[in-house]
């Protein structure tokens, strides 16, 4: 961390126009906020710019649209609910809307990536994202499970009450 030379105290990591793409972006906002944890936002803003400095250092290109990229690759349409049918739970797909599907891409990716052995967070953020776009991540086969459940159990759509 660089030291401010006037103050002496340590100047930030996120300049205040990138803090604003943080808080004004959907997709990025929203990642920042599934990363926070106790209320710590700086913290998690502070994660996920790193892990874009990480992506641009070792890709050489845009780190926000890897990022979209690679929540959109892994993003699934449908999800399926388990619903009762006299005596059965079936399985009933539902469409999501976008917020549902980011928040579903989302929360796979940073599980995958807990699981990673990078040290720090912003490295397996980094890394992970990496690996989707790269195509050698597992979370891209739980997408694939999940749609075929949804393309098996098609026959249930019309099972459910509307109301």
């Amino acid at each position: 961390m660089e030291v401010n030379p006037l103050s002496g105290l340590p100047s930030p990591l996120i300049s205040a126009s990138d803090r604003q793409r943080l808080r004004n972006d959907p997709l990025l906002s929203q990642l920042v906020n599934m990363i926070m944890r106790d209320g710590k936002k700086m913290r998690a803003e502070r994660f996920v710019q790193t892990a874009l400095l990480d992506i641009r250092e070792h890709t050489n290109s845009d780190p926000y649209r890897l990022l979209s990229d690679a929540v959109d690759l892994v993003t699934p349409i449908m999800d399926t609910r388990s619903a009762r049918q006299g005596s059965k739970v079936i399985q009933v797909p539902r469409a999501l809307n976008l917020r549902q599907r980011r928040r579903r891409a989302i929360v796979w990716i940073l599980e995958t990536a807990a699981r990673r052995n990078e040290r720090q967070v912003h490295l397996r953020l980094s890394g992970e994202l990496q690996a989707i776009v790269n195509g050698t991540s597992t979370i891209l086969e739980k997408k694939l499970q999940l749609h075929k459940s949804v393309l098996a159990n098609r026959s249930n759509i019309r099972t459910t009450k509307r109301f």
